[in-house]
């Protein structure tokens, strides 16, 4: 989520943009340029020599010359951009750039677009040599998020030295896009006794797979034919399916406190790497075909089953605000066998409270 700087640089970049539709800088040959035809100029008019007034003409020609390519190469061009939705944090993935040129005669020559982050410029930037008239080109460039949350592509720079190098006209085209940056993984592994209580199965006290008998309900529309009731929908006039209680060994509840400990040295590091535990733990357990609860103090309790489930679960982690989890009651799981992050974090009944490995130390910190 962009923080309150972000915002405010961001409204900043936009009036300053709409006020100047064109940015333009010299470049360090251009500097040079210039002062040399100040020095023409400065020459020729106390020496009235004529020779040195059709060089300054010359020379503040090119200027202008230079100008109305750029504009040219500046103009009737469209970028479009292609993002994956979600990426996992410190994780690099690609991002494409395609440049249409809708011009029908002129081409666009030394173009280069560079994406603007959450009111920063990225570091990387992507080149192209010439686009033809009429012509669409694409490239792709390397990109990592550090950190998890909802990240915004505001736009892109598009950016030329032609024809000479001296300037750098530019202009930037709003391109609005958005993606969901993942906590990334730690290692850790969620215990044993979590979910596989025993050695022979037992009811969650949940609807789902397993084998004791819940009760009758009516059928709807998605519902197995295979789980239909046939004596109870005779006895009833009407198709019933029959509900069981999920199998404890194929379900895990992971409760995550992520509220950070008062007075604590790195506590928000530490917040963070509570919520990285929780993000592994969801990605490991529904990668086995497990059923996982996540229950957290902000957004209650979310299941999912298998691997493609645990999308909502990883998003909510990804949007987790710390300091709305200091203000509401502590997480609380709502049966046994719980998977307990975070110092805050109830159970019950019998729980397991998983141990996090400490943060990394930051770059340039100690060990």
């Amino acid at each position: 989520m962009p923080s309150e700087p972000n915002e405010k640089r961001r409204k900043r970049k936009r009036l300053k943009r709409r006020l100047l539709p064109r940015g333009l800088s010299f470049t360090r040959e251009g500097k040079v340029y210039v002062l040399v035809t100040l020095g023409v100029g400065f020459a020729a008019v106390n020496t009235g020599n004529n020779l040195l007034f059709l060089v300054l003409g010359l020379m503040l020609g090119l200027i202008v010359l230079s100008g109305i390519l750029s504009e040219v190469t500046l103009r009737k061009i469209d970028v479009r951009r292609r993002v994956p939705p979600r990426v996992d944090a410190g994780a690099t993935f690609p991002v494409e750039l395609a440049l249409r040129n809708r011009k029908r005669l002129a081409a666009s020559f030394s173009v280069e677009l560079r994406d603007e982050i959450d009111g920063t410029a990225f570091r990387r930037r992507c080149f192209f040599l010439r686009v033809g008239p009429g012509e669409e080109r694409s490239i792709a460039y390397r990109c990592e998020l550090p950190d998890r949350g909802r990240t915004r592509f505001d736009g892109t720079l598009v950016s030329t030295r032609f024809p000479f190098g001296l300037f750098e006209k530019s202009r930037f085209i709003e391109l609005p896009d958005e993606l969901l940056v993942l906590p990334s993984r730690v290692p850790v592994r969620a215990p044993r006794s979590a979910f596989a209580p025993g050695e022979g199965g037992r009811s969650a006290g949940f609807r789902g797979a397993g084998q004791d008998f819940l009760e009758l309900r009516q059928m709807v529309p998605g519902d197995d034919p295979r789980l239909i009731h046939w004596p109870g929908s005779a006895r009833l006039g009407q198709l019933v399916v029959k509900e069981t209680e999920r199998d404890a060994r194929g379900f895990v509840e992971v409760v995550l406190d992520a509220a950070p400990p008062p007075s604590a040295d790195r506590a928000g590091e530490a917040v963070e790497q509570n919520i990285r535990a929780a993000g592994t733990l969801v990605r490991d357990l529904t990668g086995r075909g497990l059923t996982v609860r996540l229950t957290t103090a902000e957004g209650g309790s979310l299941e999912s089953h298998g691997r493609p489930g645990a999308i909502p679960l990883l998003d909510h982690l990804a949007l987790l605000d710390p300091e709305i989890a200091v203000e509401r009651d502590p997480p609380r799981a709502r049966g046994p066998g719980a998977v307990l992050i975070g110092p805050r974090a109830q159970a019950t009944g019998p729980s397991v409270r998983l141990r996090v490995p400490p943060p990394a130390p930051a770059e340039g910190g100690g060990a």
